[in-house]
């Protein structure tokens, strides 16, 4: 009989916390997605742990049996998280529905991760709009161990025998995922790659599985020796929590991350997982109260709603992280979860599937047709299957879909490494062909090769910054996906230690939420007299008004302020742009550069 061990959902909760606050602050909490390893690390071990008692018990193991169950607890709910939020998406989104079909047949096939993959897509970047699903990449990784893991445990039990080799393969296989990762990791470039594949992802899972062979949760003793033991696990408890709380701080993106700190929070997760586990120890019962084991026993309706709750909510809400809007967005995710548990998960876990066949047989044979008996499942039936056609007929992902974040993160790795100004040693374009290509005079193509311009922004500038290094050579850009306009504070007082007595200042920051009168004052303070030029925003969002509108008050309030209207001047040119219609692109970065020489080099003395 498995025991059923009620601090394993307080560990579910703080893993899935701790995915909320990346999502909900990932410039801050950016080790937060950290909390998927904790799920990895558990997962592997119930899972083997589980295999291993039914083959002790029945000298066999059940593969067609298991898969079943994973499908009965994991598909439905995941299915149902499609069907809910694709209705939206058609009337409020309608540019996520461009590739939809990719996205549900991926996540159905549990090739997610690698479909991601393939698209370029980053985990770590938003760049052409935030997909309400990428989060479904973890399905994918434990759906490719649960469907592999069971067959491989039953040979190894058959030919191994013994638990210490099988402990000592999977240990092998552990480090082997974890070393893989480290030499696919390359520094300064977005570490999807491996953030996403189920071969560098696999160290988690396979360190809960070695767990369970050497862990049994039906083995370990009721009592420990002496109570000094007692006291060090609650040490090791606590220790180990603040270093897991240390870690979600830790950059996403960074070396350390893939060079072993991952690796080091699955141990740390191993050893909660192993604490929580003996049922001599008083680390279950920290982990458990009412709280944890109702946020436990949903987490895994928390996690499916609570992305696509955020990411919808962050493109038709100006102030999405705003106090007033997170209590309600927890609240329907919340709503979601509680809901979909009742009426989805538990049924669906409970349901017999075996005789699907004779019930549809017998719907139609007794009920079937009469309408009036049936009319509610007839057209609940009707709606999901206009929301399925809906998925499997949607329009294929735009060919420049894959590309586009692949192209927009190179070009800020190159401006990272300082690989343009290095360039700019080299031959420069000459004159003449700066003002042809760009179609602006020669005396403001002059004027622009002269400037010493400090430029601050964001992924649409990254877009523009080989167009602006050839019109402006002496260009200083400082420019990053994701930068939010409260960043000028802290990023121009850098820049101009490296810049110190610029003629002008560009900035191109409003892409990514609302912009502040604070943070303008700030740009207008940092530049003092000299004349700052900000890019209205061009962009599918909510806050694209309202900040254009700000900018435009502001500058009346500041006489060294100009503003470039980049709004209108890309307004109806649909080819400017990668599909997103954010990030310009050929033609659009030309007249990208081009409106900003014509304004900088034309007023500038």
């Amino acid at each position: 009989m498995k025991r059923y061990i009620t601090g394993f959902n307080g560990l579910r909760t703080i893993g899935v916390l701790t995915v909320i606050l990346y999502h909900l602050w990932p410039k801050v909490i950016q080790g937060g997605f950290l909390g998927v390893v904790l799920f990895f690390v558990l997962s592997g071990y119930l899972v083997t742990d589980s295999l291993l008692r039914e083959y002790e018990k029945t000298k066999r193991i059940n593969i067609l049996g298991f898969w079943g169950r994973r499908l009965k607890r994991l598909y439905p709910l995941m299915i149902v998280v499609f069907l809910v939020v694709t209705p939206y998406i058609l009337f409020f989104q309608p540019n996520l529905w461009q590739g939809l079909r990719s996205e549900f047949m991926s996540a159905v096939l549990s090739v997610q991760n690698w479909w991601q993959i393939s698209q370029g897509s980053s985990y770590f970047a938003n760049i052409a709009g935030a997909s309400p699903f990428k989060h479904i990449y973890y399905l994918s990784i434990e759906g490719q161990f649960f469907l592999v893991w069971p067959i491989l445990l039953l040979f190894l039990i058959k030919f191994l025998r013994k638990r210490q080799l099988i402990f000592a393969l999977t240990m092998v296989i552990m480090f082997a995922s974890a070393i893989w990762m480290a030499i696919l990791f390359v520094p300064g470039a977005d570490p999807t790659r491996v953030y996403y594949g189920t071969d560098t992802r696999l160290f988690s899972l396979m360190m809960g599985a070695s767990l369970a062979l050497i862990w049994p949760l039906n083995k370990l003793p009721k009592k420990v020796k002496p109570d000094e033991v007692k006291k060090g696990t609650q040490a090791t408890v606590f220790v180990s929590l603040l270093l897991l709380v240390a870690y979600i701080f830790m950059p996403a993106q960074s070396a350390i991350t893939y060079y072993g700190g991952l690796w080091l929070v699955s141990l740390l997760s191993l050893i909660l997982v192993a604490l929580v586990a003996h049922p001599a120890l008083t680390a279950n019962k920290f982990f458990s109260n009412r709280l944890f084991d109702y946020i436990g026993s949903r987490s895994y309706g928390i996690y499916l709603w609570q992305l696509p709750v955020f990411a919808l909510a962050e493109a038709k809400v100006l102030e999405p992280t705003a106090w007033y809007n997170l209590i309600w967005q927890l609240a329907l995710i919340l709503i979601l979860t509680e809901l979909s548990y009742r009426f989805i998960e538990q049924p669906a876990q409970k349901f017999d599937y075996s005789n699907i066949l004779e019930i549809i047989q017998t719907f139609i044979r007794q009920k079937g047709w009469k309408l009036t008996k049936n009319i509610l499942p007839m057209a609940l039936s009707a709606v999901i299957v206009v929301i399925l056609g809906f998925i499997i007929f949607s329009p294929d992902s735009p060919h420049d879909q894959q590309v586009i974040e692949k192209r927009i993160m190179a070009q800020q790795a190159a401006l990272q490494k300082k690989q343009l100004q290095e360039a700019n040693n080299k031959v420069p374009v000459s004159l003449k062909t700066v003002a042809s290509k760009y179609k602006i005079q020669p005396v403001v193509a002059e004027k622009a090769s002269k400037m010493k311009v400090l430029a601050l922004g964001d992924s649409v500038m990254v877009a523009g910054s080989t167009n602006l290094q050839e019109v402006f050579p002496q260009m200083f850009i400082d420019a990053a996906v994701g930068r939010q306009a409260d960043a000028v504070t802290t990023e121009l007082n850098n820049l101009k230690a490296k810049v110190p007595n610029p003629d002008a200042f560009l900035i191109g920051l409003g892409t990514n939420g609302t912009i502040k009168p604070e943070n303008v004052d700030a740009v207008m303070d940092a530049a003092d007299t000299k004349p700052v030029y900000w890019l209205n925003v061009h962009a599918d969002r909510v806050w694209e008004k309202p900040n254009n509108a700000l900018l435009k008050k502001m500058a009346k309030k500041y006489k060294n302020l100009k503003i470039i209207d980049w709004n209108k001047a890309a307004t109806g040119h649909k080819a400017w742009f990668y599909s997103d219609s954010i990030h310009p692109k050929g033609e659009g970065a030309i007249e990208y550069a081009a409106l900003i020489a014509k304004h900088l080099a034309a007023v500038t003395e």
